[in-house]
C-alpha cells in the first residue's frame, strides 16, 4: 500500500544535482515545470466548484426573496378580505420574520465618511459581508489542497489562478446586464447587481495578478525566465497579448472607481465598452493550444451580452417607435421637471427608472432618472425631476429656464404641447429597476428622501393613494419626510402632495408629511390656515439667499447655531409641518415604529449621509417592536 501511494503521488521537481549551466538540461527541466496535464484536472474541478458555490447562493436569495413576496402578498390579501390581524403565527412566517430580524440588524448598517462622502463610498455592511465571503471562497479555491510538491507547487498556484479569472468572466457579464437571468431568478434590479459586478472584475484583477506575478516569480528565480518567453508553446506574442489582457482588466478597474465613474460617465461608458472587447479577444488569443477548451467560459459571455444587447434593442425599438415628447418646465435650484408623453412605456412600478435620451441635447447620450409618476396618475405620462449638473443635464436644464429653442423639424407645428410649450423627442430605455417589495403591504410606511430623490418616493407614495381607490390596503400610517434647500423647491411636487392628502385622508389612512428646509432660511410659527398657497408661493419667489464671501463660515455659524436652537416651524396643514434644519432621522422612526399595528417598511433615496442615518437608525430599531423593511435607493460604490 505505502509503495502504491509512492507510485502514483507526483515527482517532486527540483533543480539539486542539475547543471543548470547546460542550456538542454534546462530545456529539459523547462518542459516538466510546464507539463500542466494534471493540473488542468485539477483547476478545472475548482473551476467547477466555484459555479456550483455561485448557483448555491443565487438560489438562497432566490428563496429568501420568494419568501419576503409572498408574506406581503398574503398581508395584500388579508387588508382586501377585511382581515384587521395579519397572519404572523404561522411557522413560516415566523421563521422568515426571525431571520429577517436578525440579517437587517447584520446588513442594513452604513459608515458615511463625514467628507468628501460625494468622492469616497462605503458600502452598507451586507455588501462588505457578502464580498468577504466572495473573497474567501476564491482564496480558498486558490489554494486549497495545493499540494503539488518542488518548484512546480508555484507554477500549480499559478495555472489554478488563471482558471479561476477565466471562470469568473460568465459571472462578470451576468452582473452587468441590464436584463440578465440572476436579476430575473432573485428579483435584484441591474444596478445593485452592477455593483457586485464590479467588485467581480477587481477580484479577476486579484486572481489574475497572482497568475502573472506567481509564475514570472517562479521563472526569474529559477533562472528560466528568459527561455520560457523564447521557447514556451504560447510564443512571445502570446506572451505579450497576455500582458494586454491584464493592462485592460487593471484599466477597467481604474476606470470604474467612484470619482472617475462619476465625473465623466459617458467617455467612461464608450471606453469601458471598448476596453471590454480588447480583454476579451486578448484572452482569447492568450489561451494556450492545451487549454482551448476553457474558451467555454469566453463564448457564454459573449453569447449572455449579445442576448442582452438584442432583448434592450427590441424594447428600444418598440418604446420608440413613435417617439415621445418631452415638455420640460423650470424649477427653483437647478431642476428641470420633465413630462414625456409616450406611447411605447405604458407599464412601470413605483421606484422604476429609465434611460432618457433626448437628441436635441446630445446625440447618443442617456442620463439615468427615476419615474417621479405612476400609470394612473399625471394622464400616464412620465415625469421626471432632473437635477442639473454638467454635460446633458445642463443643457435641458439651460433650456427649460430659457425657452430659447432653435426652429428646426423638432420645434415644428408637431413640436408643441397643448400649452402651446416647445416639445423635444425623447427616447426611452427601460423601465428599469422597482423591484423592491410592495411598500402598500406594510401597516405603516415611511418615505424619506433627499433633494430629487423625492423622484423615487414620490411615486410609491402616489400608488398607495391611487389603489387606496379600488382596494383597501394594509396601510393605515405614512410619513412622509423630505429635505430640501430652499422653501420654493417644495412646488417641485406641491400638486401631487396635495392630491394625496386628499386621497388618503378620504380613505381613513393617516398620513404626515414633514418638509425640512436645510439652506440658510428661518421663518417663524405662523397661524395654521393662515396663508393660501399661492399667497405662500408668491413669497417664496421673493426669498432670496445672498451668497457670503465666505460660505463655509457662514454655514458653520448656521450648523452651531442648530445645535442650541429648535428648529423653527410652520403648520401649512393639519398634516403638513415646514420646518427648519436637518430631520432626526432616528426620532422619526421611532415615533412611528412605536404606533405601528404590524411590519412597518421605510424606503430612503437621498444624499449618502442621510441614507447612511437610515440605515443605521432602522438597524438599532430592529427588534424592538414591530419589524422593519428598509429599501434605500443609491447608485453604485
Amino acid at each position: 500500500m505505502s509503495s502504491t501511494a509512492t507510485d502514483t503521488s507526483p515527482t517532486a521537481l527540483s533543480t539539486v544535482g542539475l547543471d543548470m549551466t547546460n542550456e538542454t538540461v534546462k530545456m529539459d527541466y523547462l518542459t516538466q515545470l510546464l507539463d500542466d496535464t494534471v493540473l488542468q484536472v485539477t483547476s478545472n474541478h475548482y473551476a467547477t466548484i466555484f459555479w456550483y458555490g455561485i448557483v448555491v447562493v443565487i438560489v438562497l436569495a432566490a428563496i429568501f426573496k420568494f419568501v419576503l413576496r409572498m408574506m406581503a402578498r398574503s398581508r395584500l390579501k388579508g387588508a382586501a378580505a377585511d382581515k384587521r390581524t395579519p397572519n404572523t403565527s404561522s411557522c413560516i412566517a415566523q421563521i422568515a420574520g426571525t431571520t429577517s430580524t436578525y440579517i437587517r440588524k447584520i446588513t442594513y448598517p452604513q459608515i458615511s465618511p463625514p467628507h468628501h462622502a460625494s468622492f469616497f463610498h462605503l458600502p452598507p455592511f451586507g455588501i462588505f459581508i457578502l464580498l468577504f465571503l466572495y473573497l474567501l471562497f476564491i482564496l480558498l479555491l486558490e489554494f486549497i489542497k495545493q499540494d503539488i510538491p518542488g518548484d512546480q507547487h508555484s507554477e500549480a498556484i499559478g495555472i489554478r489562478a488563471g482558471w479561476l479569472t477565466i471562470t469568473q468572466l460568465p459571472l462578470l457579464i451576468l452582473l452587468s446586464g441590464k436584463i440578465n437571468l440572476i436579476g430575473l431568478i432573485t428579483g435584484v434590479s441591474y444596478e445593485r447587481l452592477n455593483i457586485l459586478h464590479r467588485w467581480v472584475a477587481r477580484t479577476m484583477l486579484l486572481t489574475a495578478t497572482i497568475h502573472m506575478g506567481v509564475q514570472q516569480g517562479l521563472w526569474n528565480h529559477l533562472g528560466l525566465l528568459t527561455l520560457e518567453w523564447n521557447t514556451d508553446d504560447c510564443p512571445p506574442t502570446e506572451k505579450k497579448i497576455g500582458i494586454q489582457a491584464y493592462a485592460f482588466l487593471l484599466w477597467m478597474n481604474l476606470t470604474t472607481l467612484f470619482p472617475l465613474r462619476n465625473s465623466w460617465y459617458e467617455l467612461f461608458v464608450l471606453q469601458h465598452i471598448l476596453t471590454f472587447f480588447g480583454f476579451i479577444i486578448s484572452i482569447m488569443l492568450h489561451l494556450p493550444d492545451t487549454a482551448l477548451y476553457t474558451r467555454i467560459y469566453v463564448f457564454i459571455p459573449i453569447g449572455l451580452y449579445i442576448l442582452d444587447r438584442i432583448l434592450r434593442t427590441a424594447r428600444y425599438a418598440w418604446n420608440n417607435i413613435n417617439p415621445g415628447r418631452a415638455t420640460l418646465i423650470g424649477c427653483e435650484g437647478d431642476v428641470v421637471k420633465i413630462v414625456v408623453k409616450s406611447r411605447g412605456v405604458r407599464r412601470w412600478r413605483p421606484g422604476s427608472f429609465v434611460l432618457l435620451g433626448m437628441p436635441r441635447f446630445g446625440v447618443g447620450q442617456s442620463h439615468p432618472v427615476t419615474i417621479s409618476s405612476v400609470p394612473a396618475s399625471h394622464d400616464g405620462e412620465l415625469v421626471f425631476i432632473l437635477k442639473a449638473h454638467d454635460g446633458f443635464t445642463k443643457r435641458v436644464f439651460d433650456a427649460a429656464r430659457t425657452g430659447v429653442v432653435p426652429l428646426t423639424a423638432e420645434t415644428s407645428e408637431e413640436g408643441r404641447s397643448r400649452d402651446g410649450k416647445d416639445t423635444h423627442i425623447a427616447l426611452i430605455d427601460g423601465p428599469y429597476g422597482g423591484t423592491h417589495l410592495d411598500l402598500a403591504s406594510f401597516s405603516t410606511v415611511v418615505l424619506i428622501a433627499g433633494s430629487t430623490g423625492v423622484s423615487f418616493t414620490l411615486p410609491i407614495l402616489l400608488d398607495i393613494a391611487e389603489r387606496t381607490k379600488s382596494v383597501k390596503l394594509p396601510v393605515r400610517e405614512v410619513v412622509f419626510v423630505w429635505t430640501v434647500k430652499a422653501r420654493g423647491c417644495r412646488l417641485w411636487v406641491e400638486e401631487e402632495l396635495r392630491s394625496v392628502l386628499e386621497a388618503l385622508g378620504n380613505f381613513g389612512i393617516g398620513i404626515t408629511v414633514k418638509v425640512f428646509i436645510t439652506g440658510n432660511e428661518e421663518f417663524g410659527e405662523e397661524s395654521e390656515g393662515r396663508e393660501s398657497s399661492a399667497e405662500i408661493s408668491e413669497q417664496d419667489e421673493e426669498v432670496k439667499v445672498e451668497p457670503t464671501e465666505n460660505g463655509n463660515e457662514e454655514e458653520a455659524r448656521w450648523d452651531e447655531k442648530r445645535k442650541d436652537t429648535p428648529p423653527f416651524h410652520r403648520a401649512e396643514s393639519p398634516n403638513t409641518t415646514l420646518q427648519s434644519g436637518r430631520p432626526d432621522i432616528h426620532a422619526i422612526l421611532a415615533e412611528a415604529q412605536s404606533l405601528a399595528n404590524g411590519e412597518m417598511g421605510v424606503a430612503v433615496c437621498g444624499p449618502v449621509g442621510l441614507a447612511a442615518s437610515t440605515r443605521n437608525s432602522v438597524a438599532r430599531l430592529e427588534g424592538k417592536g414591530v419589524g422593519v423593511y428598509l429599501h434605500a435607493e443609491s447608485f453604485g460604490w
